[in-house]
């Protein structure tokens, strides 16, 4: 397996799958690189007399649309992370930017109205007007 940036394109045994972002090749997690990982554990030939050994020798179409799906999300978590990087880089020091967030109005600060109302009875029970 391989990827070739100029081309964008992800090279799994004498196939290629293209576009692949650069983003969806690059993601991480936990240190390790998710695509790159999906692909090894799926291509691995497991020892005989295990269940990774029952695992169909060639690859099969229904692999294929996993791995344009799990290529769909990685690159979407990719662009949200590098325009969350973006943000951040925007926002400094103490003030906040509210990432596009319109206040809170003062009127939704206060207690609602059900908290508002004087208590009647010995269980605290507020009267229905």
């Amino acid at each position: 397996m391989a990827y070739d940036r100029e081309s964008e394109s992800l090279l799994v045994g004498g196939g290629r799958i293209a576009p692949v972002p650069r983003e969806a090749w690059e993601f991480t997690c936990a240190g390790v690189r998710v695509l790159a990982d999906w692909v090894a554990r799926r291509t691995a030939v497991g020892a005989a007399g295990t269940l990774e050994g029952l695992a169909p020798r060639e690859w099969p179409q229904e692999r294929t649309r996993e791995l344009l799906e799990l290529i769909t999300v990685l690159a979407l978590l990719g662009e949200a992370e590098a325009g969350a990087r973006r943000r951040r880089g925007r926002c400094s020091g103490r003030r906040s930017c509210g990432g596009g967030v319109l206040p809170v109005p003062a009127a939704a600060r206060r207690p609602g109205p059900a908290l508002a109302v004087r208590e009647e009875g010995p269980e605290g029970q507020s009267a229905l007007w």
